[in-house]
């Protein structure tokens, strides 16, 4: 997105003012080539709301990973959680078996 800049009305002003026409009419390009070129690589509000909404839909899809793979560690940690209060448990009851 360029900037609009009229070049001709900034030119003879600065004829006005006492400047060469050839001078204004190059210090008129020059701004007007300048700002076009410094506004090319700014984003826009809509460049921003893009980069937003991507932003978002990539972090909730990697909470949404990071919640199911909790979740699974939790079962895994339960499951070897039961497995050892059984094998204990059975450890004692033989130990019981065997006490006289």
């Amino acid at each position: 997105m360029t900037a609009a800049f009229d070049t001709l009305t900034a030119a003879r002003r600065m004829e006005d003012a006492g400047m060469k026409r050839e001078q204004a009419e190059a210090v008129a390009e020059a701004v007007r080539s300048a700002a076009g070129a410094d506004l090319e690589h700014l984003a826009t509000k809509a460049d921003l709301a893009v980069l937003k909404t991507d932003f978002e839909g990539k972090l909730e899809s990697g909470l949404a990973t990071l919640r199911a793979e909790f979740m699974d560690r939790m079962q895994s940690g339960e499951r070897h959680m039961y497995a050892a209060v059984f094998g204990v448990g059975g450890l004692l009851f033989a130990a019981l078996k065997l006490v006289p």
